[in-house]
C-alpha cells in the first residue's frame, strides 16, 4: 500500500512539473497586467487569442504550413525508415550501415544545413517548402531507421519465416503480419519525427532562406 502511495505521489508530482510550463504560457497569453510580486495576473484579457483567430499577423498560415511540413516529414520518414530498417537488419554489414545513420545526427543542424545549402541552390530547392521537407528528412530519416531497427529482432524474423512457410506471399506477410505487429513502434516513430520537424529551426531557417515561415520561426 505504501509503495502504491509513493508511486502515485511521484506520478502526480511528475504531471504537475510537466504541466507548469504550459499553465504558465497560458496565463501569459491572457494576462493583461501581471507585476511582481503578484502570484497571479491582476487583469485578464483575450486580445492575444483574438489576434490569433483573426489571423492578424499570419499565424494561422504559419500553423498550417508547419502541420503540412511536419506531417509530410513524419509520414515519409516513418514509411521509408521502416522499409530501409528491414533491409539493413537483413544485411551482413548491419552494424556499419546503422553506424552510418548517426552521421547526419552528429552535426549541429545549422552547420549541416550550411554544408548542404549549395546543392539545394543548384537544384532550385532553396527557399521552397519541398526543399525544407527534403532537408529535414536528411535528419529525420536516419533517426527513423535507428529507432525502428530494434523492431527487427529474432522473434520478428521467426514470425516472418513461419508465415512464409505457411504459404504467405511477401505482400501478405508485410501488410497483414509485420505492419500490424509494428504499429506501436511506427506510432512512436511517427510522433518523434513529427516533433523533430515541428521544432526544427536551423535547417528551416537556412534552407528556407526566410521564405518558408513555419510557426517555430514565426514565434
Amino acid at each position: 500500500y505504501i509503495m502504491e502511495v509513493i508511486k502515485k505521489t511521484i506520478a502526480a508530482a511528475g504531471i504537475i512539473l510537466f504541466s507548469i510550463p504550459f499553465v504558465f504560457l497560458f496565463l501569459l497569453s491572457i494576462a493583461d497586467s501581471w507585476n511582481y510580486p503578484q502570484m497571479l495576473p491582476h487583469k485578464y484579457a483575450v486580445k492575444r487569442w483574438l489576434q490569433l483567430f483573426q489571423n492578424s499577423n499570419g499565424l494561422l498560415e504559419n500553423l498550417l504550413l508547419s502541420l503540412i511540413i511536419a506531417l509530410s516529414v513524419a509520414l515519409i520518414a516513418t514509411t521509408v525508415g521502416f522499409i530501409i530498417s528491414r533491409t539493413i537488419a537483413c544485411h551482413n554489414k548491419k552494424r556499419w550501415l546503422l553506424f552510418a545513420c548517426y552521421f547526419p545526427l552528429a552535426l549541429s543542424p545549422v552547420i549541416y544545413s550550411l554544408l548542404i545549402k549549395y546543392f539545394f541552390i543548384r537544384l532550385n530547392l532553396s527557399g521552397t517548402v519541398g526543399g525544407v521537407i527534403i532537408a529535414q528528412l536528411i535528419v529525420a530519416l536516419p533517426f527513423s531507421i535507428l529507432l525502428l531497427s530494434s523492431f527487427w529482432n529474432t522473434n520478428i524474423k521467426s514470425l516472418e519465416e513461419v508465415s512464409t512457410t505457411l504459404g504467405s506471399t511477401f505482400p501478405q506477410t508485410y501488410f497483414k503480419i509485420l505492419i500490424p505487429v509494428a504499429i506501436p513502434q511506427l506510432l512512436i516513430c511517427f510522433f518523434q519525427t513529427f516533433l523533430i520537424s515541428w521544432f526544427e529551426y536551423g535547417l528551416t531557417t537556412i534552407i528556407g532562406v526566410g521564405k518558408v515561415q513555419t510557426l517555430t520561426l514565426k514565434v
